[in-house]
């Protein structure tokens, strides 16, 4: 039997992964069975199985997918020349507490992932993943004085985390009773008097939302 290579490997993941994002999108981040799966990528089981063990490590991995491209969108700002924590900063005000896209995306996957134990050591992976990741630019901003030094920066990752979580939760199920976006602007407010190592050295204007300019790895997602 001829090998498969790591490319075709590569390739049937990522054709199940876009099938799976396109059924997702389609039913409003809501769930979506094998079959449906399946007749979206026009695959077999057997060949889904080969590349994930239960629905539940799909989800994980798009919602790990989604959070890397935003990490990539941080990191690739260049921060206008102004530092970590600035960037930080306007990634919040410009993405992440504006746009309820991705964190309706990942709160939809956490939700859906919880019903067994291996959806629960799913969830635990996909948490530490962001505290991971993130964790080294909230030290970064400590260390460039951007950010308070006593703040504990896994900890800051996870409450900005739960909050994002909480926000998307509410837009999935329309049940705000103000709006993403102006709960996203309190966050910020909050924040600025909460972890800057100087409130006063950012300017309020500084966080009102600017356009964003078109990202690729987003827009397949609309």
């Amino acid at each position: 039997m001829p090998k498969v290579s790591d490319e075709h490997k590569d390739a049937v993941r990522r054709r199940i992964m876009d099938a799976a994002l396109t059924c997702l999108m389609r039913n409003g981040y809501h769930g979506i069975t094998t079959r449906e799966l399946l007749a979206e990528a026009d695959l077999s089981t057997g060949t889904f199985y080969n590349y994930f063990a239960t629905k539940e490590h799909l989800y994980e991995a798009l919602a790990e997918e989604l959070l890397t491209e935003d990490l990539e969108r941080l990191r690739e700002s260049g921060f206008e020349g102004k530092g970590t924590g600035y960037g930080l900063l306007r990634f919040l005000s410009d993405y992440a507490l504006v746009d309820p896209e991705a964190a309706v995306a990942v709160s939809s996957f956490r939700g859906r992932m919880q019903t067994n134990a291996d959806a629960h050591e799913a969830i635990d992976r996909l948490n530490r993943f962001v505290v991971d990741e993130f964790t080294p630019l909230v030290e970064k901003a400590k260390a460039d004085g951007f950010l308070r030094d006593d703040l504990d920066a896994e900890a800051v990752v996870e409450l900005l985390d739960i909050v994002w979580d909480g926000l998307g939760r509410r837009e999935a199920t329309g049940t705000f009773q103000t709006s993403y976006r102006r709960i996203g602007d309190t966050v910020l407010k909050v924040l600025l008097q909460g972890i800057l190592a100087d409130p006063g050295a950012v300017d309020p204007a500084e966080t009102e939302p600017r356009p964003v300019p078109p990202n690729p790895k987003y827009d397949k997602r609309r």
